[in-house]
């Protein structure tokens, strides 16, 4: 077990925690998770989150010389890993993903001999006053990071938000041949209208409840589970979590290197109380080296220099696609505190690598099983451990 605070580049810090089944790097800029690596059967490190090549290494975008090649997008700037988004993507305003953190405090807890680190923000902007509290955590037998952020209305009027927390995958761990599970869904296209102009595999505006049987447009099902390497396509799906699903998951499996990559969060039919965000909504964004516009093409048109695989859940604008509502209120002086997990582990049956039938919980441990064959990854699926800990220490930072 292992946490400490390293420098980066420039001003730009972070904090490395292990718990040698996995290794998480936090960067205070934006709250960036820019590596969760874990050990392959084959003995290496490797990092799942994607570091794009165009990521700046300065303060921030604004203060960059090449400034206008990123768009003048923090976003850009800092593209990549694991990053949350409140209250919305609007750049204009001060985001969770688009400022600096202070981390308060890190060190280990003894009741749950886990490591922790908690950082904050705040935003005193007019029409956009909040405060977000975040507590990282590994229990040292999961291969699991656990993150919980406190968002909080701090100022006099309504507080209209989206939230969510979104996951790049990038090689070396994301390479042809890879996989998508989710928990049961709806899912539909959005059109390059919604988003950035690309060549399209999906057809747009079209509901379906298994990934694998897709509508393309040329009208032949087409098996979106599948990264089938380098197809110059963009895709962005929506997808609305079905009733009665307890546990919101999202998984990734890589065959030749024989581990999986899963996202965890709490769905509208979970048992927790009104204080947790409950997620209806995920999105899957497929680079499949098809965004030709700057950064991530060296130019506008340009060849793509990009594969990559975004996940996300939360409060999405999913733009009426779905029943759930589009945005969401936070009344002043109003809290709710949005939970996550992301496990990533090898595995060491390879009939796993053809896929899983069945996501199975089982006290302390989730089962992926396939007829006979089944691969358990230990994690608290409940949350209880970080909530627990989450409330002590923000009980502490207060006094």
């Amino acid at each position: 077990m292992d946490i400490r605070r390293i420098p980066l580049w420039e001003s730009r810090n972070a904090t490395y925690m292990s718990n040698n089944l996995v290794r998480a790097l936090i960067e205070d800029q934006g709250e960036v998770a820019i590596e969760l690596s874990a050990r392959c059967v084959q003995g290496g490190y490797v990092n799942a989150l994607s570091l794009p090549y165009f990521r700046g290494r300065g303060i921030g975008v604004l203060s960059d010389q090449n400034a206008d090649w990123w768009k003048s997008r923090q976003s850009f700037y800092q593209a990549g890993g694991i990053y949350i988004t409140f209250p919305s993507k609007d750049e204009d305003s001060i985001l969770t993903s688009n400022t600096y953190w202070m981390v308060r405090r890190y060190g280990s807890d003894g009741e749950s001999g886990g490591l922790w680190r908690l950082s904050e923000m705040k935003s005193r902007q007019e029409h956009n006053r909040y405060h977000a509290t975040k507590v990282d955590m590994l229990l040292s037998d999961h291969p699991v990071l656990y993150t919980l952020v406190r968002l909080v209305n701090t100022g006099d009027e309504d507080l209209t938000y989206n939230a969510g927390v979104h996951t790049m995958l990038s090689p070396p761990f994301l390479e042809s041949g890879c996989f998508i599970n989710t928990v049961p869904a709806t899912f539909s296209a959005y059109s390059p209208n919604f988003r950035e102009v690309a060549f399209n595999r999906l057809r747009s505006g079209v509901h379906f409840n298994d990934l694998r049987h897709a509508p393309s447009i040329n009208g032949m099902p087409l098996d979106a589970s599948y990264i089938p390497g380098a197809t110059g396509s963009y895709d962005y799906l929506a997808g609305e979590v079905a009733h009665g699903e307890e546990l919101g998951w999202i998984s990734v499996i890589n065959p030749r290197l024989q581990m999986v990559y899963m996202v965890l969060f709490p769905t509208p039919s979970s048992r927790f109380d009104d204080s947790v965000m409950k997620c209806p909504d995920i999105d899957i964004a497929m680079n499949l080296l098809g965004r030709m516009d700057s950064p991530w093409a060296l130019y506008e048109g340009g060849t793509p220099q990009v594969f990559s695989l975004t996940l996300g859940h939360g409060r999405l604008d999913h733009h009426g696609a779905f029943q759930s509502p589009t945005s969401y209120v936070l009344k002043p002086g109003q809290w709710i505190d949005l939970v996550s997990a992301q496990a990533f582990a090898s595995y060491d049956n390879p009939r796993i690598s053809s896929g899983f039938y069945s996501l199975e919980k089982e006290p302390g441990a989730l089962v992926l099983k396939r007829t006979k064959s089944y691969a358990l990854i230990p994690c608290d699926y409940t949350f209880s451990s970080l909530r627990t800990l989450a409330e002590k220490l923000m009980r502490k930072n207060q006094e």
